[in-house]
């Protein structure tokens, strides 16, 4: 679970020039990770990397996606966790640069692939609305991502970013039908709050 620094998004420089670094760059192992961060101070800097790379596997940002193979051993690859992502987010990481890296590290996780696709809708306050809901639950849900739009929803949004934003969904028909599910259900439990109103 992440910890109470996390939650406040304010995470310690060397964790979050990591997590920021994955972000924008493929998998890569530790070694690679502190080689590209730390040019000059390579040797000094391995141990605290290899430490700080240990917290945020334990704090869930980061996780192992494959293996590298060099001189016939093998050594982790490591890119952010769906919590990660959105810390990342959070943090000021380039939404199209993590969608491109997701489909890639998370090619099954739909969900997390829209919401990024509908990250310039949402704002820094969706990303912390999900994020909020994989600390709480350990995961991100397709309710969550309802919770996400309709949060961004309560700000003025011209009918052209709203179309914008449904052809965004229909690239995801099973987000999308679940979405247009619960607005009926909110449709209709509006409209028996305005009767008793």
């Amino acid at each position: 679970m992440l910890t109470g620094k996390t939650k406040g998004n304010n995470l310690p420089s060397l964790q979050k020039r990591i997590l920021l670094y994955l972000a924008k760059h493929e998998p890569q192992t530790i070694n690679e990770t502190v080689k590209g961060i730390h040019s000059r101070q390579y040797r000094s800097s391995y141990k605290s990397s290899w430490t700080t790379f240990n917290s945020l596997e334990k704090k869930g940002l980061i996780k192992k996606t494959d293996v590298k193979t060099y001189c016939g051993r093998e050594y982790p690859r490591f890119w952010l966790s769906s919590a990660g992502v959105f810390v990342a987010l959070v943090e000021g990481a380039s939404a199209q640069d993590l969608l491109e890296r997701t489909i890639k590290a998370h090619p099954n996780d739909k969900v997390l692939q829209c919401c990024l696709e509908l990250a310039p809708f949402t704002g820094i306050e969706g990303y912390r609305v999900a994020l909020s809901a994989i600390l709480s639950k350990g995961k991100f849900e397709q309710s969550d991502a309802t919770t996400m739009m309709l949060t961004q929803m309560e700000k003025d949004l011209s009918i052209k970013q709203l179309k914008q934003l449904l052809e965004i969904l229909k690239k995801y028909p099973g987000q999308y039908e679940k979405l247009k599910k619960q607005i009926e259900q909110l449709a209709k439990f509006l409209g028996i709050m305005e009767e008793l109103i």
